[in-house]
Order: C-alpha cells, then structure tokens, then sequence
C-alpha cells in the first residue's frame, strides 16, 4: 500500500457519501470491479495515472465508460481523484473502502490459519466462538499452512490469537536458552 493514511481517508469520505444517499451496495460493486479493471489492464491504468495526459481526457474517458453504467457518486469520486491528483491510490482505496463498508455493516474478517484445511463443523464452532468474544459477525478466511505443526492462528485486525504448536516450541526454546544452568 502506497499511502495507508491517503487511502483510508478518500475510502471515509466515499462511504460517507454512500451511505448519505443509500447507494452504499451500488457503490461497493462498481468500485471493486473498477479497481479490478484498472489492475487488469495496465494500459488504462498507465493512461490514467499519466502526468502527459490533460485531466479533462481522464475525465473524458471516464464518462464514456461509465456513466449509465455505475452510480454518478462514482464518477464523481473518480473525478475527484484526477482533480486531487490521487488516482494512483484506486487499488489502495478500493481495499480500504471494502473494510470500511464490513465494519459499517457489522462484520469482522478472522484470518484463520490452521496445518491442516478445518472440518466444516470446527470451523462453525471457531466463527460462534469469534462472535461471541467480537460480538461482530465473523468472516472465516481459512488459510492452510503446513509449517504451523498443529493448533491455530487467528488474526483479526490487530489482534493475534496464536496457539500453534510453532509458535510454542518456539517459546519454549527461548525459555530453555535462558534457563540457568548448573
């Protein structure tokens, strides 16, 4: 991410303004796969970030393609971007935006990691369990890697909850390490 800051407030401002005049779901689809189009075709985004390029043809572009396609906020915001010079940061805004729009709507993503893929009904009781210390509703992105042994990790935002079997062999090393010897 190029500039966390930037990008978290341009994403506030949009989903502020979404929200406001309920165009909250319209919005969150047409930006994510706006943001995909400019990933998948460097062209365009070359076109678009291009110093050489007048602002009034971005802008041009950017009706041609999208107006009657996607909500006018968008195109707005889009042209916003161009004004303030930030749309190289639509990928990073459009991350930040997707997270703002799961927490405006009360959900929280848990990075599960796990050595071996978790059995359905395991994986139900970990996400109640989750709900019930968040008191949010849980998105589950499992995650197997086999260098964890056993046990689990889960990151939700800043928070860890490490209980692998790597993770305390390791802590028991530290602590041998340090242990006096007689």
């Amino acid at each position: 991410m190029r500039d966390r800051v930037v990008a978290v407030r341009y994403a506030q401002a949009l989903l502020d303004v979404a929200v406001e005049r309920q165009v909250l779901d319209s919005v969150c689809a047409s930006l994510a796969t706006l943001a995909g189009s400019v990933t998948a075709y460097p062209d365009l985004r070359v076109f678009m970030q291009s110093p050489q390029v007048p602002t009034q043809d971005k802008k041009a572009l950017i009706h041609t393609l999208l107006d009657d396609r996607v909500d006018p906020v968008l195109v707005q915001f889009l042209e916003l971007l161009l004004d303030k010079d930030r749309i190289l940061f639509l990928g990073d805004i459009n991350e930040e935006f997707a997270t703002l729009v799961e927490r405006h709507r009360g959900l929280q993503r848990a990075a599960v990691v796990t050595a071996v893929p978790l059995a359905a009904d395991l994986a139900d009781q970990l996400t109640r369990k989750l709900e019930q210390l968040t008191r949010q509703r849980i998105i589950l992105d499992q995650k197997v890697d086999p260098s964890v042994i056993g046990g689990i990790c889960v990151t939700m935002g800043d928070r860890i909850l490490d209980g692998t079997l790597r993770t305390g062999l390791a802590e028991l090393r530290r602590a041998l390490e340090h242990a006096p010897l007689r």
